[in-house]
């Protein structure tokens, strides 16, 4: 699988670094989940890793979003995966990733797997953080009274499944509908509660714009760009299609 890597210097109060400059800086990546036979992984996700590391050390890297497919192409069977250390723990491994958080998603690959135990790994690595299936974090800019949120989706309880193998391939409605109504609830309230911060970030595996194989998210445009609008979000980060748009 291609690699998607964004370096974005935005902000937040998970743990700031102290930066001077008052900045909070994070990587955001997706769809960096190896290949399903050994090794497991490819040159490019090491040369990645390596530039993240190196990107990390010379501009600040206060934690790594994760946005989906984790673990092609069918996830993990239970926190004690071997997947976990083939594919996460042996591949970020440079100087300047060490003791950097990773915030966590789960997409469709994911959810062809174990999601609970990528939840249940957040007890077994102090740097896996994967709380809850959608979470928020509220974020911080040092040096200053700003104040920001970031808010992870999980899009395909939103909006259902994705193969990921058909061109033009869209999520056809979520598995349970109750679930989806709850987190689009919370997600509203979220955003409500946010209108106090300076930067309002929401992230989710499944695009709702995009140019390439997958195109457009007819769910997410539905129900996720009309909030996108009305609260003003400063960003939204995406994942599953394998570019960088």
């Amino acid at each position: 699988a291609l690699l998607c890597l964004t370096t974005l210097a935005l902000v937040t109060s998970v743990t700031s670094g102290g930066d001077p400059g008052g900045a909070l800086t994070f990587l955001a990546l997706g769809d960096w989940g190896g290949v399903p036979d050994p090794p497991f992984v490819t040159p490019r996700q090491v040369a990645t890793a390596a530039t993240m590391g190196q990107v990390a050390s010379e501009l600040g890297g206060d934690f790594v979003l994760a946005l989906g497919d984790n673990f092609y192409y069918e996830g993990v069977r239970d926190e004690w995966d071997p997947r976990f250390q083939d594919t996460f723990e042996r591949v970020f491994v440079s100087p300047g990733l060490r003791g950097v958080p990773w915030y966590v998603m789960a997409g469709n690959h994911d959810h062809a797997g174990n999601v609970t135990a990528q939840l249940r790994y957040s007890r077994h690595s102090p740097r896996w953080h994967f709380p809850h299936p959608y979470y928020a974090l509220r974020l911080h800019i040092p040096g200053s009274n700003s104040s920001a949120r970031l808010l992870v989706l999980d899009t395909v309880l939103l909006c259902g499944h994705s193969d990921d193998f058909g061109l033009g391939d869209i999520p056809e409605g979520p598995r349970d509908a109750v679930a989806a109504g709850a987190h689009l609830a919370w997600l509203r309230a979220q955003l409500e509660d946010a209108a106090g911060d300076s930067f309002v970030l929401v992230a989710g595996h499944y695009p709702v714009w995009s140019v390439a194989k997958h195109g457009p998210t007819p769910c997410l445009l539905r129900l996720l760009r009309p909030l996108l609008r009305r609260h003003r979000v400063t960003a939204y980060l995406c994942g599953h299609d394998h570019n960088l748009q």
